[in-house]
């Protein structure tokens, strides 16, 4: 393993759970960190010898360059538990895991053990839904869309951006949604303290680093997580990024629960960060 931190992939064997795989590589080529495959196992039913096999198989299959590193569960361990303490151990950079649910809100990971890493990992977490496209584009540069509402979760979101990626091989688009209110007034005032709330959010993100700010108004009918999903597609985005809690003015703009239900919705994954 190279000397940067690794984009860690967790699998169950399972081909569901390979589904993030592509586009985990796709982020790694992009911070130039390597790949690595991982499996935690119950130690007391662990065949680690036919799981790299099948895991070293997988990464073949896919094309793709990478380790493979099988891991038992401790005694009483859960799965999240195990994996949480293998990233730490390795000092992973990203922490890839594919979420199984049906999409409805707040329920896309209950009960998963997406959901248990979730809620304690201080690492960035890709995380996958059931409609991630299959496959991921290779179009460069990598390009992230991070959401940001101005508020002071997403700015923790944005400072941890910025420790991941550095200033050079990932292209970063700040968007802010913007609700009309009611009778459109004072609108004009509230889409530029938008803006003025991404330039605020641009100095949180190295100088070096492309940039660029968008604030997009929500289409009559539509909704904030159908307005994120169809920007992230047109500027081509790799990946959605936002913190997984906080609030802006009292409505939850692109947090908390309206990162569940993208999860659900999304072809793209999520880089989620857990605000505290």
């Amino acid at each position: 393993m190279n000397g940067n931190k690794a984009v860690l992939v967790t699998t169950d064997g399972s081909a569901h759970s390979h589904r993030v795989l592509p586009h985990a590589a796709l982020l790694a080529m992009a911070l130039k960190a390597p790949l690595v495959l991982l499996q935690a196992l119950d130690s007391a039913d662990m065949d680690g010898t036919r799981a790299a096999a099948d895991a070293a198989a997988t990464l073949k299959r896919l094309g793709l360059e990478g380790e493979v590193l099988i891991e038992a569960s401790g005694p009483e361990e859960k799965t999240a538990e195990a994996l949480l303490r293998v990233a730490g151990r390795l000092g992973a950079a990203v922490l890839a895991i594919d979420s199984r649910g049906h999409g409805a809100l707040r329920h896309v990971l209950h009960g998963s053990v997406a959901l248990d890493v979730l809620q304690k990992a201080s690492l960035p977490l890709l995380v996958s839904g059931p409609n991630l496209e299959l496959g991921a584009r290779q179009a460069a540069p990598y390009r992230i869309m991070a959401t940001s509402d101005g508020s002071a979760a997403s700015g923790e979101m944005l400072r941890l951006l910025a420790t991941l990626v550095g200033g050079g091989g990932v292209a970063v688009t700040l968007l802010r949604v913007h609700e009309h209110e009611p009778g459109g007034k004072d609108d004009a005032a509230a889409v530029q303290a938008c803006r003025d709330e991404l330039a605020a959010a641009r100095a949180l993100l190295p100088g070096s680093m492309s940039v660029e700010t968008l604030v997009r108004e929500i289409p009559l009918g539509a909704g904030v997580d159908t307005t994120i999903i169809e920007t992230a597609q047109e500027l081509g985005a790799h990946a959605i990024a936002m913190s997984t809690h906080g609030h802006s003015a009292g409505r939850h703009v692109v947090m908390g629960s309206v990162a569940m239900l993208l999860l659900g919705r999304s072809p793209l994954p999520l880089l989620l960060a857990r605000a505290v």
